[in-house]
């Protein structure tokens, strides 16, 4: 079986919607992909972010497909 290779990149993101009471928000970056992270995402604190406030996205790229895996302001 082969070993899935895995990438990382950073990301610019734009806070697009903020619902703290489900410990979510919405991110879009610059190419108008949408991101969701979670109050679980590391770096995430969801007190912190507002709209338009810009933030880099962590994404890991694993076989094709990405995932959001931390966020900093």
């Amino acid at each position: 079986m082969n070993q899935a290779q895995s990438v990382t990149l950073d990301v610019q993101a734009t806070v697009i919607e903020v619902l703290p009471s489900m410990g979510l928000a919405w991110l879009r970056d610059g190419d108008m992909r949408e991101w969701a992270v979670t109050k679980s995402t590391p770096g995430v604190d969801l007190g912190a972010l507002t709209l338009g406030k810009t933030v880099c996205l962590h994404v890991r790229s694993v076989d094709g497909k990405q995932f959001p895996c931390a966020c900093h302001a």
